[in-house]
């Protein structure tokens, strides 16, 4: 394990690894010691994964941004509330610090992931223990899904979405190694902000302005994976817990949901 000069607003060391199962798990052996704001960061995962278990992230070596922030509190009320919006907040705001052309294509995806266009770019992950939280990011930098996505058609990397836009700016990426660190340390800086209290008043409105889908006709599955129920109705918004907002067709209040997940226009 390698510790890297990353600036860190957090105040934590910055650790990296070639390879390892996933960030996630890492970061879980150096909990017992490690301080607030430790990262530790990944050139490859091969057992990364999303929201569900049955959900894996792949990526190639090097090429795209994948890591973990161990986060240290009093108790469960210091945490920050909706962290995980909060947090692809600023994944989106890195994105689009990093590469100012991509701002009108970014957008937040209901509750973990982070757009460009249609595709998903980001996902993150957030676990916790009332005191402690881990959360996991990975980013799409570098990574060459095509303008067809016929690897993977629902997702998308900075380079490939470049790519439609400004040619010379996407070939930058072919050589992604100063790339990735530099959206890491604008990441950090993002979480920073907009995990701190005075991003308390302000994350709602910023996450509805950013909010994949918001008006349109969507299919929701709500509940657990054991037992969904799939609502089809307008994605009206969130409300003040971050719960998501779906107007079913053929009513006209909105319901709200903790959990489920947002699959599309209907």
């Amino acid at each position: 394990m390698e510790l890297l000069d990353i600036k860190n607003p957090f105040g934590g060391p910055v650790y990296h690894v070639d390879s390892c199962t996933s960030t996630m798990d890492e970061a879980r052996r150096l909990c017992g010691e490690a301080p607030h704001g430790t990262i530790v960061m990944a050139d490859l995962q091969t057992r990364g994964r999303g929201r569900f278990p049955s959900r894996t992230w792949t990526a190639s070596a090097g090429k795209n941004l994948t890591f973990t922030l161990i986060l240290r509190y009093d108790g469960f009320l210091s945490v920050p509330a909706a962290i995980t919006l909060r947090s692809g907040i600023a994944v989106a705001r890195a994105i689009e610090a990093l590469e100012p052309v991509l701002a009108l294509r970014t957008a937040v995806k209901w509750p973990n992931d982070v757009m460009l266009g249609s595709k998903k770019c980001a996902g993150l992950i957030a676990e916790s223990d009332g005191r402690t939280v881990l959360l996991g990011i990975g980013v799409n930098v570098a990574e060459n899904f095509g303008r067809d996505g016929a690897t993977a058609p629902n997702a998308v990397s900075i380079m490939d979405e470049l790519s439609t836009l400004d040619t010379a700016a996407a070939a930058a990426y072919a050589e992604a190694s100063h790339r990735v660190p530099l959206l890491l340390e604008k990441t950090l800086f993002a979480l920073f902000y907009t995990l701190s209290a005075d991003f308390d008043g302000l994350w709602r409105e910023e996450f509805e302005k950013r909010l994949y889908m918001k008006g349109k006709t969507v299919s929701f599955v709500s509940g657990t994976v054991a037992a969904p129920c799939t609502v089809a109705g307008t994605l009206a918004g969130i409300d003040s817990g971050g719960a998501l907002l779906v107007i079913p067709n053929g009513k006209t209040e909105a319901e709200a949901f903790a959990a489920g997940e947002v699959l599309g226009k209907r």
